[in-house]
């Protein structure tokens, strides 16, 4: 059985970005009334940007997935055309697989450890540890993807540098800029929640960016996109 599916990057992104938006907006609201007004209720965790196993967190799990199915059907198709770049949109399709496991249960918080910050004397922008192997995996990974970016069309190479600066401007630089005001004065205060609102905004705009580069992409490389579903009876 074949499904061909008919995808446009502009109506995708729009009605993502209607729900970053909304999230944004709803997260910003629940931290004024938290902080400003006093007014703590128990549902509002599940709006809020900034914790895990909520509503924002499970989009972006989906937004992550999503990239890494869009990137595994492209190596696919590479695969098919005996592409010399195959392995790497393999890979690509593997390390989004595990960044939306992340995501979703928050492997890398366990790196947060405040107490082994003040122990090792760590500056302020690495009280988050985590931060530390995430540089050193960004570095791996645009030297690891240089030649493949560099190979790639121009608006392609375009939309993917774009998202993953505007990703890890979140990831990693606000991280440590949220860093310096839990460090100055704790995680309990409306500036550390606006700083957290703005991370996890910048990855979930980077994220979009990425799935707009994606299918932009596909619509250059493949007009139609035939899916081939094979369902075992076992």
């Amino acid at each position: 059985m074949q499904i061909k599916l008919s995808l446009s990057p502009g109506a995708v992104v729009r009605y993502l970005m209607i729900a970053v938006v909304f999230f944004t907006v709803v997260s910003t609201g629940i931290q004024i009334a938290k902080y400003v007004f006093d007014y703590r209720q128990d549902w509002m965790s599940l709006w809020n940007l900034d914790r895990e196993l909520n509503f924002p967190s499970w989009f972006s799990t989906f937004m992550i997935g999503f990239c890494s199915i869009l990137l595994k059907i492209i190596a696919t198709g590479k695969k098919e055309q005996g592409d010399r770049y195959t392995k790497d949109w393999q890979l690509l399709s593997l390390i989004f697989f595990w960044m939306a496991i992340d995501e979703l249960v928050s492997i890398h918080e366990i790196l947060i450890i405040p107490q082994l910050s003040d122990d090792l004397h760590l500056p302020w922008f690495l009280h988050s540890l985590w931060v530390i192997p995430g540089m050193v995996f960004v570095a791996w990974f645009a030297r690891r993807y240089i030649r493949f970016v560099r190979h790639l069309p121009p608006k392609t190479k375009k939309h993917f540098v774009s998202a993953a600066c505007v990703y890890i401007g979140g990831a990693l630089v606000m991280e440590m800029v949220g860093s310096y005001f839990a460090e100055l004065q704790g995680q309990q205060h409306l500036t550390y929640a606006l700083v957290a609102t703005v991370e996890e905004l910048m990855e979930m705009v980077g994220m979009v960016m990425f799935i707009y580069g994606l299918l932009y992409y596909l619509g250059e490389w493949a007009k139609t996109l035939d899916l081939r579903i094979d369902i075992l009876n076992l």
